[in-house]
């Protein structure tokens, strides 16, 4: 769940923009509901302490499910989603560009900081070939 919101904070900081978006493909299930907090969904401060440390406080950003109109909203589209929750709509969108970064089901301070570099490094790359 923190993945994306973890890219999109990350481009956003390096770009001095607010370009970027962040949905998911689960959110919105009935035991996810939408628009939650990110800090009553996730709670681990790990994630949250070492968004902070690099100037990113995103404990008040709200969940939202990824809909197909999104996808016509963006030039680009990244998706780190693992099945079984990847829609058709996304797994057949030509301008997806899939970055495989694990989901954890609980964060450390390491698990955290290696998902850090790990995204940052693809949010660089996605960057200079913009």
């Amino acid at each position: 769940m923190f993945r994306s919101q973890m890219a999109m904070s990350i481009y956003n900081k390096l770009t001095d923009s607010n370009d970027s978006d962040s949905a998911g493909t689960y959110t919105g299930a009935v035991d996810e509901p939408e628009g939650q907090l990110l800090c009553n969904v996730f709670l681990t401060e790990d994630f949250f302490d070492l968004m902070e440390l690099n100037g990113m406080n995103i404990r008040m950003n709200k969940t939202r499910r990824l809909l197909p109109e999104m996808l016509e909203e963006h030039n680009v589209v990244v998706s780190m989603a693992q099945e079984p929750y990847i829609p058709d709509f996304l797994r057949n969108d030509k301008k997806v560009i899939w970055w495989k970064v694990e989901d954890p089901k609980f964060v450390t301070a390491e698990i955290a900081k290696d998902t850090y570099e790990k995204i940052f490094k693809f949010v660089q790359g996605l960057i200079s070939v913009e």
